[in-house]
């Protein structure tokens, strides 16, 4: 008798345990912008798989790619009211929620390089995280730098920033501005109805990501010109993580700091997605059917100087916009763009 109240103590400790270690397992969903099978989506993967494999099972990120569990602008509400747990989505998408949002991109922004992108967002998490923490959504810093400047591609040549007048172009948020400004109409499209808009000579001209996305969505199969670089954008964060406030409390101390891991271990993968860049540039270039060229010095700086005004218009409109252009004009200065820091109102 004794012998089996014994055993069916044992068996009790192991039921308790069980169900204690299956309490503490946590099972979240993430989504992105991105679109299934690109690099940025793979990035998003691998950060899911790290926090699975660091965790020994216990910490579970579910992700899902662009429009997979809804539209991708619905994912800030989703991620404020807990419909799911993260995210990695475009910062700039989010104008209409908070004017702030559009200092994501800096049209005219002489940063290029992977390093100074990275430099300035570090500097500006504070930034962005009182503006996402007004929403009730926690910023957890960039996952991915845009590494270099988009494209703009079109149907049309583009040889001069005379030749943008007149042109309608797909662009959105701040990049909308900057070629209005240009005497272009823009329009917002989805990246697979550019593809359409391209085929019927609906747009003459769009932005949308980088070299080796814009590959992969076949956007070389129906442009013909590309302007690189084009000046909507510098080098910016476009894959931030969010997550819910109330999961990320809910979190033990471990999990916490393993998505934190996890996400560094994203960034420096993200880093060599230069590389995939630079590749998937060369078969642009490479392409009989496509005339890849850059504006003359004198029209990147009438460019530039339109961005500047823009951003200063931005700044000047936005609650915070002096906080921010204080941060943004240092950073320039600090790594030798004397001359635009000082269009910014820098002093020395």
């Amino acid at each position: 008798m004794r012998k089996m109240f014994a055993l069916a103590l044992v068996f009790l400790f192991v039921l308790v345990g069980a169900q204690a270690a299956l309490a503490a397992k946590v099972t979240w969903r993430l989504v992105t912008h991105a679109m299934p099978g690109t690099e940025q989506q793979k990035l998003a993967e691998d950060f899911c798989e790290t926090v699975k494999t660091l965790s020994g099972g216990e910490f579970v990120i579910e992700p899902y790619a662009a429009g997979v569990l809804f539209p991708v602008f619905e994912s800030f509400d989703a991620v404020a009211n807990g419909i799911v747990d993260a995210a990695m989505v475009y910062s700039a998408y989010w104008t209409g929620k908070d004017p702030a949002f559009i200092l994501t991109t800096r049209p005219g922004c002489p940063i290029s390089t992977f390093a100074e992108g990275v430099y300035l967002d570090e500097k500006l998490f504070p930034f962005f995280e009182k503006i996402y923490g007004k929403y009730g959504i926690k910023y957890l810093g960039h996952i991915m730098e845009s590494v270099m400047p988009e494209q703009l591609m079109s149907v049309v040549p583009l040889k001069s920033i005379e030749d943008i007048k007149g042109k309608k172009i797909r662009s959105s948020g701040f990049g909308a501005k900057f070629y209005k400004e240009l005497g272009a109409s823009t329009v917002s499209l989805s990246a697979p109805e550019i593809y359409t808009a391209f085929q019927t000579k609906n747009i003459h001209a769009a932005e949308w990501t980088y070299w080796d996305e814009n590959m992969r969505m076949g956007f070389q199969e129906v442009a013909t010109f590309v302007l690189d670089p084009a000046y909507h954008t510098g080098v910016n964060e476009n894959f931030p993580l969010v997550v819910n406030p109330a999961r990320w409390d809910a979190l033990p101390q471990n999990f916490k700091d393993i998505l934190l891991v996890a996400r560094d271990k994203a960034r420096f993968q993200a880093s060599l997605i230069y590389v995939a860049e630079i590749k998937a540039r060369e078969k642009w270039k490479s392409n009989p059917n496509i005339e890849v060229a850059s504006w003359s010095a004198e029209d990147a700086k009438k460019a530039r100087e339109v961005g500047t005004k823009l951003l200063l218009a931005e700044c000047e409109a936005i609650p915070e916009g002096k906080e921010y252009l204080e941060v943004y004009r240092n950073v320039l200065w600090e790594l030798g763009y004397k001359d635009e820091a000082k269009n910014l109102g820098y002093a020395e």
